[in-house]
């Protein structure tokens, strides 16, 4: 009678499924899942792509609120009413000299975030508070503008030419503001990025109470020239700041605005290289 020993059972040292690979074959292509590499230099290129995209963006959206900033100086000088927007501001600048233009668009601009915050309530979104950043720039670029135009732009209130001359100076001065602010609104536009608050609060109005932008636009333009009108007569005792210069670019800036339309390919083709149709 002959004893044989057995030795205890001793689990394979590959895994299972490398285990079955053998036991099928190691012939390429068999049970095997393809290997999945990841392109990391792919991917740091178009991360690098949507940086400068977005650099770019940023860069005409900068520079579309400079040249308004330069558009509202030019206006300014000329003496013969500022742009509904930016009448309050204006007209209460020149009445509490103590603070700038600039210092005052921000804070009726910030005004008009807050009514944006009382108008939605809970549907207030967060994205608004945004508008601080674009409403600081516009208006420390306002102020700067102000100080090159003090520089450079000769003061017609100053010029001893005959009334007509004077007031064709000022009306060239008109022009150039509205050419200029056009000129802005499509480069501060073309990113689609963070609108200014009064445009910000035409939207909530319009969206609320369900009506057409442009009638919200029209309602709001004519409230702010009546409210600035009122403080104008109220201290000045005279048209300051709402005057024939008002209704002229409230008009005149749409109709050069849509002069602008064959730059809009060449702003988006700039900004995100693609063909715009």
């Amino acid at each position: 009678m002959s004893i044989r020993l057995y030795r205890p059972f001793s689990p394979p040292a590959v895994f299972p499924s490398a285990l079955l690979q053998r036991e099928e074959g190691t012939a390429e292509g068999s049970h095997r899942l393809p290997e999945v590499r990841i392109p990391h230099g792919k991917g740091k290129a178009r991360m690098k792509e949507k940086s400068i995209k977005m650099a770019k963006c940023v860069l005409v959206y900068c520079m579309g609120l400079f040249i308004m900033a330069l558009g509202v100086s030019f206006s300014g000088t000329a003496d013969l009413g500022m742009s509904p927007v930016n009448s309050i501001p204006y007209v209460l600048s020149e009445i509490f000299a103590s603070l700038s233009m600039g210092t005052w668009i921000i804070i009726i601009f910030s005004a008009y975030i807050l009514i944006q915050f009382v108008i939605l309530g809970r549907d207030f979104q967060p994205w608004r508070i945004l508008q601080l950043i674009c409403t600081t720039l516009f208006g420390y670029f306002t102020d700067f503008t102000n100080f090159l135009a003090g520089l450079f732009l000769p003061d017609p209130a100053r010029m001893t030419f005959a009334p007509a001359v004077v007031y064709g100076v000022r009306l060239l001065y008109l022009a150039i503001s509205m050419v200029l602010i056009a000129l802005g609104i499509l480069f501060y536009l073309a990113p689609n990025l963070i609108s200014l608050p009064g445009e910000g609060i035409m939207q909530v109005i319009a969206h609320k109470l369900d009506k057409p932008l442009p009638v919200i636009k029209m309602c709001f333009d004519c409230t702010v020239s009546l409210i600035a009108l009122a403080i104008s007569l109220a201290y000045f005792r005279q048209f300051h700041g709402i005057r024939e210069g008002t209704v002229i670019a409230a008009f005149g800036v749409g109709k050069i605005l849509g002069l602008y339309d064959p730059l809009k390919p060449a702003l988006h083709r700039f900004m995100h290289g693609l063909e715009v149709e």
